[in-house]
């Protein structure tokens, strides 16, 4: 039993070093700042459809950064689950967000929603709220921790924001460019910590 647990362990290390290089954060951050700009500054499908080529890019960004400096890495079959899980349930939770977002934007316009001007009125506050659960959620299926710290960071970006009356839609921009630059820097430590000079020499 005891075996069994620090081989879960070992592996849950592996996996949350294999998600250190940041190349998550910066796609997510790209993905909140995009869908933001082209919602609230025109609609444009061009744009819109790079968003569901992330998982794709994010694949190719792995293949470039990641693998030649770590290897390939396999994971037991309930790791791979939990990755899996992980990546629907940020789908799921964005896609039921947006949905939520728009109906509520919609409603707005309608009579007989009245109870629904507290959230429209407070929709800041609402959006940080959603983020912070979908980062949560994310955090704890994926076992990567920082996306608790994106959680904590969605509640203080929109909580500033909503102090001083900035518009929402920039609240958006400034927590996905900070998510994106956090990711950018997780990068530069990760190529710096692994240099493929190093990992060449080790192979021979």
């Amino acid at each position: 039993m005891d075996k069994e647990k620090f081989l879960k362990e070992l592996e849950r290390k592996a996996y949350t070093s294999y998600h250190k290089d940041g190349i998550l954060d910066i796609y997510l951050g790209i993905a909140i700042a995009t869908a933001s700009l082209n919602f609230f500054y025109g609609y444009n499908p061009g744009v819109t459809g790079i968003i569901p080529l992330f998982p794709i890019l994010y694949g190719v960004s792995k293949k470039q950064y990641t693998i030649p400096r770590l290897g390939y890495v396999k994971f037991s079959e309930t790791r791979q689950g939990y990755s899996k899980n992980s990546v629907r349930l940020a789908l799921a939770l964005g896609t039921l967000a947006f949905l939520a977002g728009i109906a509520v934007f919609y409603a707005g316009g309608t009579r007989g929603f009245s109870w629904l001007e507290p959230i429209i009125m407070n929709w800041k506050i609402v959006i940080a709220l959603i983020f912070a659960g979908v980062f949560s959620l994310f955090g704890y299926v994926s076992s990567i921790s920082r996306m608790y710290h994106y959680a904590l960071l969605s509640l203080t970006v929109f909580l500033i924001g909503y102090i001083a009356t900035v518009q929402g839609q920039w609240l958006l921009i400034i927590f996905g460019s900070l998510v994106f630059l956090n990711g950018v820097r997780y990068l530069y430590r990760f190529i710096q910590e692994y240099p493929l000079e190093k990992v060449h020499e080790n192979e021979r």
